[in-house]
């Protein structure tokens, strides 16, 4: 396999020591490029993990293929509104999009948007849009002063179901 290799010193965000940085890649952009899309990598971890876990698509209950293919296609829509009203909040205030609660903004869609939904005229549809955009710039993440700590991995011995059998 060709490819590059690149080996820089990088400072974390959060103040922590610098270390060196070794990647291996098959991209033909430059260097900095390369280090700037790894830097978005703790995003799309986060992101894979709020598709597991908060969209429940750790495990799939869909029998077919097609309706694999569907289910997944739903939940990216979902994921993919929530992020954008997260955006639209992040413009009216100046807070990064990603500084909303994933989760907290999905409860508010989806208390708001039946209501929006079943909405008699745009008049009132608007002032529901307005009422759920304004409990959306309420789901800031909190600030926290401090790191939280880190618990170390353990592994969990597995217990015996039975006793060992005498001699």
């Amino acid at each position: 396999m060709r490819g590059h290799l690149i080996v820089c010193q990088v400072q974390p965000s959060d103040t922590a020591a610098p270390f060196l940085l070794a990647l291996f890649t098959t991209i033909e952009t430059g260097r900095d490029e390369v280090l700037k899309l790894y830097g978005q990598r703790w995003n799309i971890e986060t992101d894979l993990r709020t598709l597991k876990s908060t969209l429940h698509l750790d495990q799939l209950s869909c029998t077919t293929p097609e309706m694999v293919a569907k289910e997944l296609d739903l939940a990216m829509a979902a994921y993919n509104l929530v992020r954008a009203v997260a955006y639209l909040a992040s413009q009216q205030t100046g807070i990064p999009p990603r500084g909303y609660s994933f989760t907290r903004v999905r409860n508010i869609i989806r208390t708001f948007a039946p209501l929006i939904a079943a909405s008699s005229d745009p008049s009132q549809a608007q002032h529901y849009a307005d009422k759920m955009m304004y409990y959306v710039r309420q789901a800031k993440l909190p600030r926290r002063k401090r790191k939280r700590p880190s618990y170390p991995r353990a592994v969990w011995h597995k217990g015996q179901s039975f006793p060992n059998r005498k001699a």
